[in-house]
């Protein structure tokens, strides 16, 4: 008898774990999108309804984050401060100012989203409840010194909103809050024991507009979210698919012209008797010369050939040898081999120190380059030319000069081995300036160096020795 109830019992196990499992796999569309969130700014005229009358207008400001639970039910959080005046005129002035900061959370039902005749709501009806936690400060009949008091909050109200954009809208509430505890009826800082006119609680009432903007991008797929549900018609999604579905096009198997595509996806429906067709009904050109397979004597010709009207390509006769052989004798006697030229090579040149003509260290890279053409190439001759810059006499710029090639050519005969009997010398002072620089320029202080072409060495021009770092006189005699 137990096996038997343990049979019975994992038998019943095992048929709840299938149903579970089949409702684990079968699929369910939701038809309530990802919604954005509502950030507002609050903006009003506090007021305190209690034992001294309030005095108009009272200021106050706050701000407030709401998001929905579904098409008619949402959450909002805010905090709000305020300040306001109650005075009462009679024999003996009472006088009391209050200044309020409170945070809660409500509880806010759209009354209106109930109805499903609209996509969107354009206006939407309010009403809301929550909890709060307020501090208040009193000053009471010009005291020099105010009360602090404070309690938790419940919190009442209705409103109306209007929707002008996706994104925006305005809103115009009256939330009334009391505070609970003893404390309550502190609010205009009069509780009037004994008094006929007591209240026992004061009341804080808030009418005040709201500035209310949407913001959200996208939800997890991918998917632009949508405006706030308490907005959004509950049937929106479910109608938008039905009109979907309404939308399709009735299945008609009309076939015109019989090659087996129905006219509603047949882009050719008068298509010849018996012609093949593609899947979209239009006859068939498989070489694509513009004359159909069924006209086509050659329905596979060879691309890049016109065509006659039967769909023949023309194809040349072939090419023979001596077709061949004309050809590039042709081709090589048109060719025309351009006579040598000499060779130009590209040298660096050498810079120097201001008024110096020694050979600075990190110039022998520019020489090593100079030696190795001349040792590769041992017909070659160069020039190697001396300059200056601007600065100095002439005449002294002209020795200047003369040295500086003088010191290159030594270099390379002395460190480089190279013959000196391959370098010819050349001066030309500060003339041939590359930058027009008046002043000091390294770049015009240099040696130069090209391939010899008939030039002959110069001579040193006349002048007393220039290059040891200064020189004295006046520029227009020479020193």
């Amino acid at each position: 008898m137990t096996v038997r109830k343990l049979t019975f019992a994992l038998l019943l196990t095992f048929f709840g774990l299938g149903l579970a499992a089949q409702e684990a796999s079968s699929t369910y569309r939701s038809f309530t999108p990802a919604d954005q969130w509502e950030v507002g700014v609050d903006l009003g005229t506090p007021m305190v309804v209690g034992d001294i009358d309030a005095k108009f207008p009272g200021f106050g400001g706050g701000l407030h984050v709401r998001k929905s639970l579904g098409h008619v039910f949402s959450v909002r959080v805010g905090g709000l401060y305020g300040a306001m005046e109650n005075e009462n005129t009679g024999t003996n002035t009472d006088k009391s100012e209050t200044t309020w900061f409170s945070g809660s959370g409500q509880l806010v039902m759209t009354v209106n989203n109930l109805r499903f005749d609209k996509p969107y709501r354009k206006v939407g009806l309010n009403v809301f409840g929550g909890l709060g936690y307020s501090s208040f400060d009193v000053t009471a009949n010009g005291a020099s010194t105010s009360e602090s008091y404070s309690g938790a909050t419940v919190e009442v109200g209705a409103g109306l909103a209007f929707r002008f954009s996706p994104k925006f809208n305005l809103g115009i509430e009256y939330t009334v809050a009391q505070v609970l505890g003893s404390d309550g009826d502190l609010l205009d800082g009069d509780n009037n024991v004994g008094d006929s006119r007591t209240t026992y609680r004061d009341a804080f009432h808030w009418p005040h507009l709201s500035l209310n903007f949407n913001i959200g991008g996208k939800d997890k797929n991918g998917n632009k979210k949508t405006e706030p549900l308490y907005w959004v018609n509950p049937m929106e999604s479910a109608g938008s698919a039905i009109a979907a579905l309404e939308a399709r096009p009735i299945y008609d198997p009309t076939d015109t012209d019989g090659d087996g595509i129905i006219d509603a996806i047949d882009d050719e429906d008068n298509s010849p008797a018996g012609a093949r067709v593609d899947t979209k009904g239009v006859t068939l050109d498989s070489d694509g010369d513009k004359v159909p397979n069924y006209m086509d004597k050659e329905p596979f010709s060879p691309p890049g050939y016109t065509v006659n009207k039967d769909g023949v390509a023309q194809v040349p006769k072939p090419i023979t040898e001596s077709d061949v052989n004309r050809i590039v004798d042709a081709k090589i006697a048109a060719i025309k081999i351009p006579e040598p030229k000499p060779t130009e090579w590209f040298l660096p040149m050498i810079n120097f120190n201001d008024n110096r003509y020694d050979v600075r260290h990190s110039e022998y890279e520019k020489l090593y380059q100079v030696a190795n053409v001349l040792k590769n190439n041992p017909s070659l001759k160069v020039v190697a030319v001396g300059h200056t810059d601007a600065r100095g006499p002439e005449g002294y710029n002209a020795v200047l000069s003369y040295n500086r090639a003088k010191a290159a050519i030594e270099t390379l005969v002395s460190q480089f081995g190279v013959s000196r009997d391959r370098i010819i010398l050349n001066w030309a002072g500060e003339t041939t300036g590359l930058v027009p620089e008046k002043g000091s320029s390294v770049i015009n202080r240099r040696v130069e160096f090209r391939v010899a072409k008939g030039e002959t060495e110069m001579a040193r021009p006349e002048g007393k020795e220039a290059g040891k770092g200064s020189f004295k006189g006046n520029k227009d005699a020479g020193y």
